[in-house]
């Protein structure tokens, strides 16, 4: 029984290794794809508002996005094609760029984005 008892444990402890670093080898994937944000779509840069989306973009790739009273995410920012999107494991939300960020007449950087004004906060 002793022998069986230390033959299961030792499986159990060897999966729960291998898990790990199955799972940390696949973070390091996911962060290491990140590219930065290039210098063509620096204007992109900052917080933004509309009346349901909070949207960051960072330099670095990586951003956040937030929709009223549903989720919130820290995700990587790919801007390409016209459109943004935010994209992490299990999650991704893709907006049209309609309109590159201009200055508005009440003197707001704003952009259109899926027909919906976003303002920089």
């Amino acid at each position: 029984m002793a022998l069986f008892l230390n033959i299961n444990l030792k499986t159990i402890i060897m999966k729960t290794i291998y898990r790990f670093f199955t799972i940390s080898a696949i973070v390091i994937f996911f962060f290491s794809c990140t590219k930065p944000i290039i210098d063509d779509n620096n204007v992109f840069l900052g917080s933004w508002g509309s009346e349901k989306f909070s949207l960051e973009i960072w330099k670095d790739g990586f951003g956040k996005i937030k929709r009223v009273r549903l989720y919130e995410n820290e995700t990587r920012v790919i801007i390409k094609d016209n459109t943004i999107k935010f994209k992490t494991l299990g999650f991704s939300k893709k907006f049209k760029i309609d309109s590159d960020p201009y200055i508005d007449d009440d003197g707001l950087t704003v952009m259109v984005l899926d027909g919906k004004k976003f303002i920089k906060h």
